[in-house]
């Protein structure tokens, strides 16, 4: 009998999310060698089923350590509409559509 040993890689998930103006968006957040927004679940004002978005999205800044996020997303599901996330220590910014919404942001994952 061989015993044939495969390396396995498990790495932990937590979820940071947004909410305010009656949207929610619930990022999944992966780690690796580090953090990274690995999936958005959307919530527009009235949703509560949610669409998720993966790699369909572009994170221009996730630094954790100085608590700033930037994500944009260009609307390719026509579900949800183009919007920007940025946050900047505890502050967060959603820009859609015509709306900008402001909201306080926690960090603890």
């Amino acid at each position: 009998m061989t015993l044939l040993l495969v390396p396995v890689f498990a790495y932990a998930t937590s979820s940071l999310w947004f909410e305010g103006g009656g949207y929610w968006l619930d990022m999944e957040i992966g780690q690796t060698d580090r953090p990274v927004v690995a999936s958005i679940n959307f919530h527009s004002p009235g949703d509560s089923q949610g669409v998720v978005l993966r790699d369909n999205f572009k994170v221009t800044n996730f630094d954790t350590d100085r608590k700033d996020l930037v994500i944009e997303y260009a609307g390719v599901d026509p579900r949800v509409k183009p919007f920007t996330l940025v946050v900047h220590g505890d502050k967060a910014i959603l820009r859609i559509g015509r709306a900008r919404i402001e909201s306080a942001f926690d960090w603890f994952m």
